[in-house]
């Protein structure tokens, strides 16, 4: 079934290609095929030489409906204006020197096959971030529906944390694959609404993506992700701040004076059960998480140009191998017979640099800070357009996720990855492009302007010739 999957897949690439061309107006409602189909990742993914028990950030070769639909969009803008950049900006130059940087720790892979594995998740990534950059040039900037995608896709989520509230599940993880995974994406998708409804007034649309928003920050509570409950209201604060600098007016004034006694009333709710998640924390949690830091460390050591194997982790941190032989008193004599039991270090910084190598971790810190620092140069830049909730929002959603990763890997899942390289090209087409959208909406403004109507000229005095004979 695979296999036909995969046939009819790939044959459905052309004609569905020549649907778009002949009917561009399908293009816009397109894209939203990199983002519903997340509901339901699992359900529209098929996994070729899978091996759903290993314990690693990729469990084979992936092929989900949303590389499909990043494939046909760019065969599609390919044959509209020809052909595409592979690297259409700095930062994703960056992206393929730190794929070609994980190429190499491929010669100390115990498993070479599960290193394919997350190269050719990597791979598939980029196809997505070159079909969502591309489609904000083919379209004039059409962030909007991206985020109507997003905000379907929250709405959604919110309905299954309630059904699982409703069942009892005492930490929610909506349609994700675990908690944490749900945290970090409502993280981000929470964080952008709320720089929106905080920056523009769109009347309707404005309420709509509020009650959005509280959906997303419920959600987020839920998982009782200590990583998430930390730094959401890091990254709340540092955009109202980013907002503030922007200019204060009435409407910001406002939602300030409704967001501070409802974030009260949330605090008061939701607070026992945080405190009772962090009290009641296992003590063997945080003695498991310190203990594979120190296993990451010792790897970083031993191989520390080109690491252990790109998604060999897994494999590393047990028998034979000694980088986790502090874990276990019997380690000579415990046997690992199904693949890997142990699990992945709890930052992704850590399990890359041991993965990877140094320098790879080097180049993913650049890659993320390239998109980070031109969060910031787009605020000063777009200060006085309606496109500046993007960049606000962007600085303190990633501020809050690469802190959030220092203690969780979930970023390396496919679903948050995916997410994470549509904002970057978001942020890379407002890097880009600003100049043109700044005088796009000038001419709007001027063409919305009233035309005022000159006033009459005063009546000239006649002239004696044209006086009458007597």
């Amino acid at each position: 079934m695979k296999y036909l999957f995969f046939a009819a897949a790939i044959l459905g690439i052309l004609p569905m290609t020549v649907f778009l061309i002949c009917d561009r107006r399908m293009i816009r409602l397109s894209v939203l095929g990199l983002i519903l189909p997340q509901l339901a990742f699992d359900g529209t993914a098929i996994n070729f030489f899978s091996h759903e028990a290993y314990r690693g950030t990729s469990r084979g070769l992936e092929v989900s409906l949303v590389y499909i639909m990043a494939a046909v969009l760019l065969l599609a803008f390919t044959i509209l204006r020809g052909q595409r950049k592979l690297c259409p900006d700095w930062g994703s130059r960056i992206y393929i020197l730190y794929f070609l940087l994980c190429v190499p720790s491929l010669l100390n892979a115990a498993n070479i096959l599960f290193g394919v594995f997350e190269l050719w998740k990597m791979a598939m990534i980029h196809l997505v971030f070159m079909a969502a950059y591309y489609y904000l040039e083919f379209n004039d900037g059409d962030i909007d529906i991206i985020i109507y995608g997003l905000t379907a896709m929250v709405v959604v989520n919110f309905l299954d944390v309630l059904i699982q509230y409703v069942y009892g599940v005492y930490r929610a993880r909506g349609v994700f694959p675990h908690p944490n995974s749900m945290a970090m994406y409502m993280e981000i998708a929470g964080i952008l609404l709320f720089s929106r409804i905080f920056n523009n007034r769109e009347g309707r649309l404005t309420v709509l993506f509020f009650f959005v928003f509280l959906m997303a920050a419920v959600a987020i509570v839920r998982t009782f992700s200590r990583g998430a409950i930390f730094c959401f209201p890091l990254g709340l604060v540092l955009t109202v701040l980013c907002s503030l600098w922007g200019g204060l007016s009435v409407g910001k004034t406002r939602w300030l004076l409704l967001l501070l006694p409802l974030a009260l009333a949330g605090t008061i709710i939701f607070m026992p059960k945080i405190i009772d998640r962090f009290k009641k924390a296992p003590k063997a949690s945080a003695d498991t998480r310190r203990s594979l830091a120190v296993a990451a460390v010792r790897m970083i050591q031993d191989k520390p140009w080109i690491g252990v194997g790109i998604n060999n982790w897994g494999i590393k941190i047990n028998p034979p191998y000694p980088y986790g032989k502090h874990r276990r008193d019997n380690w000579s004599t415990w046997s690992n017979s199904d693949s890997i039991k142990d699990g992945i270090v709890e930052t992704i910084y850590l399990l890359v640099g041991a993965e990877c190598g140094l320098p790879c971790l080097f180049v993913l810190l650049c890659w993320f800070g390239y998109y980070w620092l031109s969060s910031i140069r787009l605020m000063k830049l777009l200060r006085r357009t309606r496109f500046f909730y993007i960049p606000a929002g962007t600085f303190g959603a990633l501020t809050a996720v690469f802190m959030q990763s220092a203690l969780e890997w979930v970023l390396k899942q496919q679903i948050n990855f995916i997410f994470l390289v549509t904002v970057f090209a978001i942020v890379s087409f407002l890097n880009k492009h600003y100049e043109e959208l700044i005088a796009m909406e000038e001419k709007a403004a001027a063409a919305d302007a009233p035309v005022e109507t000159p006033p009459p000229a005063p009546a000239k005095p006649p002239k004696l010739d044209d006086l009458p004979a007597v």
